[in-house]
């Protein structure tokens, strides 16, 4: 759907977690290559949320499951008559590589960057509102005042280490989002419900609302059902549900 306005669900906590680093490293980026101090604070400061994420369990584990699931699925499509079997072996061949740099990589994702004098330090001060002022940590402060190309460079080596985290996060993504057709919809009074289909791996939704559009859906998705409501804007007061029928477009990404 062009010129649309695209919004996501994840439907289970491995989507939330890649959808998450995927916002991360593009939002990290943005900054990553920029002069001012306040973008050097900003990449580090992404830099600490991926360590966090990467805390909260076994990721490389997920991830070599994923591209295992991804491998098998797409497989499967080989002897399918219209399928594109050299762009299909192009995917089977990048997921391959991406597992194999995950192999490859000695011990748990970002080991080494928490291991780090300058990165633990601010992680243990990234919970405290404010906690990295200067006189907080001297250290930040020397390595910020460095000239912006040593900082852009520390920073470029740092996440240079998460590569092999990154590539299969965004490529994963990149195909179950290629998975699924949009399909155009209309929500009476501002509701949608749809049953989902048990026998389909559905991992994420996907809706398009035109740019000019005055709402917005609120999706919530179970593992039966879900339902989109299109709430209006209200310049700050809380959002209510429209009673207009609205068009929109419904990507079921499984696979």
């Amino acid at each position: 759907m062009q010129d649309a306005i695209i919004y996501e669900q994840p439907l289970n906590e491995r989507m939330r977690t890649f959808l998450r680093l995927e916002h991360l490293f593009k939002q990290t980026a943005y900054t990553l290559g920029g002069f001012a101090v306040w973008d050097s604070r900003a990449s580090l400061a992404g830099l600490i949320s991926i360590l966090d994420i990467l805390s909260r369990g076994d990721l490389k584990n997920e991830l070599l499951q994923e591209l295992e699931r991804l491998q098998t699925s797409l497989s499967a499509l080989q002897n399918i008559p219209g399928v594109d079997t050299d762009q299909l072996v192009q995917v089977l061949t990048q997921l391959k590589n991406a597992e194999q740099d995950i192999h490859e990589q000695p011990g748990p994702f970002g080991q080494a960057l928490r291991e780090h004098e300058l990165i633990a330090s601010l992680r243990q001060r990234s919970s405290i509102v404010g906690g990295d002022c200067n006189f907080d940590l001297p250290a930040y402060h020397f390595w910020l005042e460095q000239e912006p190309e040593t900082r852009i460079a520390d920073l470029e080596h740092w996440f240079a280490s998460l590569t092999s985290l990154k590539k299969p996060v965004l490529l994963s993504l990149a195909i179950l989002r290629e998975s699924s057709d949009a399909v155009p919809l209309q929500a009476e009074g501002g509701y949608y419900q749809q049953t989902l289909d048990s026998g389909m791996p559905v991992q994420l939704l996907r809706v398009g609302v035109v740019r000019d559009a005055t709402v917005f859906p609120e999706i919530s998705a179970g593992k039966h059902r879900f339902t989109v409501r299109f709430l209006e804007n209200r310049n700050g007061a809380r959002p209510v549900q429209t009673d207009q029928t609205i068009p929109f477009h419904l990507s079921i990404c499984a696979l």
